[in-house]
């Protein structure tokens, strides 16, 4: 596309700044994360980007381990894996997701000048106010595909970004001398108090599922990342090397897609995004739209988050995010 074509890329600067001098950068990275839309991205065509966003991964690994080497001598693993968290930090944005959003390698959604206009009209949460909606101060994450799945680019950040406070809080459960299990767990329930109080649900009114999933999974990857059975990188004979590329095959599950793992939503933002997500309501006959999500429903499994979200809502803390979904939505109307 020549240069005078192209969208303008995202304002993500002044934006970042007045959020996070707003929120602070304590806890977990405590601003509000971006919002996504995967409905706008129905129907419409996207490439898969798997290949694309593991090579990203896989040369910030090897700028790492050469970045190692340089300092010629051995260090802990823990130190290493901040290393790798710090590669790709930008202020609040990760590094990784501001490339996707930019770079003209990834296909996403939406992209192009027409295509954001028609956004800007369907977006799922633009009947809220930009003034009073904190989830509208920064710009929606876009739509991508990882194997089959449609993802918002956000994911990218949890799973690179907080996924390593979830990491931190595990090792230092493990330090602490309790089991692995108990240590998941300890990470598990702390991340989601964060996400239902300073990143998530009381800030903007969204507990995003699929967020807890993404940084679930960034945990493990920075777990195995340099220690394990099946590590990325490895200290061996005096050389740090490559020894496993990485994949995000082995992380993305169907619970990263918003239109497939509902968000859990406060009463005021869901007054806002129930009559827009009707709007969709048409398109679960869709042809693409059934194939996906009956190849969701395959790969679907119950996941750590999902058990603890359960539980939550066994115990009245939580409203049951089924209530949250399309399919209930519809049905609702239908009735």
């Amino acid at each position: 596309m020549p240069a005078a074509a192209r969208p303008a890329p995202p304002r993500f600067g002044s934006t970042v700044l007045f959020v996070t001098l707003l929120f602070g950068l304590g806890g977990a990275g405590a601003a509000p994360g971006l919002e996504t839309d995967q409905f706008f991205a129905w129907g419409r065509h996207l490439e898969d980007m798997t290949e694309v966003l593991n090579a990203r991964v896989n040369l910030e690994l090897d700028r790492l381990v050469a970045e190692l080497n340089r300092e010629g001598r051995d260090r802990r693993c823990q130190k290493v894996r901040f290393r790798f968290f710090k590669r790709h930090r930008m202020l609040f944005f990760d590094g990784f997701e501001t490339w996707s959003v930019n770079s003209p390698l990834v296909s996403r959604s939406p992209s192009g000048p027409e295509e954001m206009r028609e956004f800007e009209q369907r977006y799922i949460y633009g009947g809220t106010s930009p003034l009073f909606d904190t989830g509208r101060w920064m710009p929606p994450s876009p739509t991508v595909e990882v194997n089959g799945v449609r993802l918002g680019t956000d994911k990218l950040t949890h799973f690179l970004g907080t996924a390593w406070y979830y990491h931190r809080w595990y090792r230092k459960a493990r330090a602490r001398g309790v089991t692995p299990a108990e240590a998941e767990d300890r990470a598990v329930h702390r991340g989601l108090q964060h996400e239902i109080t300073i990143l998530g649900r009381a800030v903007s009114g969204v507990l995003s599922l699929a967020d807890l999933e993404a940084n679930y999974e960034g945990m493990w990857f920075y777990e195995h990342l340099c220690a394990g059975d099946d590590p990325h990188i490895v200290y061996d004979e005096a050389v740090w090397r490559l020894r496993r590329s990485f994949d995000l095959r082995d992380y993305v599950t169907p619970e990263w897609d918003e239109s497939y793992q509902p968000n859990i939503y406060v009463r005021r933002k869901w007054r806002k995004v129930k009559p827009r997500m009707l709007g969709y309501c048409p398109m679960l006959e869709h042809p693409q739209v059934r194939a996906r999500r009956q190849e969701y429903a395959k790969r679907d499994r119950v996941t750590e988050t999902e058990k603890l979200i359960d539980e939550m809502v066994a115990a009245g803390k939580l409203p049951d995010p089924s209530g949250f979904s399309i399919k209930s939505v519809c049905r609702e109307a239908a009735n």
